[in-house]
């Protein structure tokens, strides 16, 4: 049996946050859960998992005087939800900058609510 425990908690956010994949300027979908380390997004369309992508999260409220946060990532893996058309994809943040670490955690602490 494979052990499935994580490396580091997981945060849901009380509030929408939109993720927009900033080389196309398209919406991928809502911030399931993030943390300084990762993050997973559920959206209308399957996105390719070994991909790396340049998300924008547009926040719900201006944190630390900014309104989003740019990530670059590497997209894990990407999984059907059911039978409601939507789609789970999980990321590995791969390069952020300090301000946006920071971003991050200011976002946990304002709206996270830790995930078993």
């Amino acid at each position: 049996m494979i052990d499935h425990q994580r490396q580091w908690a997981r945060y849901a956010i009380d509030e929408a946050v939109d993720v927009y994949d900033n080389l196309r300027d398209l919406y991928l979908g809502r911030l399931v859960n993030i943390n300084a380390h990762g993050l997973m997004i559920m959206g209308d369309q399957p996105l390719d998992e070994d991909k790396l992508y340049k998300l924008d999260l547009h926040l719900p409220e201006t944190l630390n005087g900014r309104n989003s946060i740019h990530l670059g990532v590497d997209c894990l893996w990407t999984r059907n939800a059911d039978h409601n058309g939507k789609h789970w994809s999980g990321f590995n943040i791969i390069d952020a900058s300090p301000q946006a670490l920071e971003d991050i955690e200011t976002l946990i602490q304002r709206l996270g609510q830790p995930l078993a």
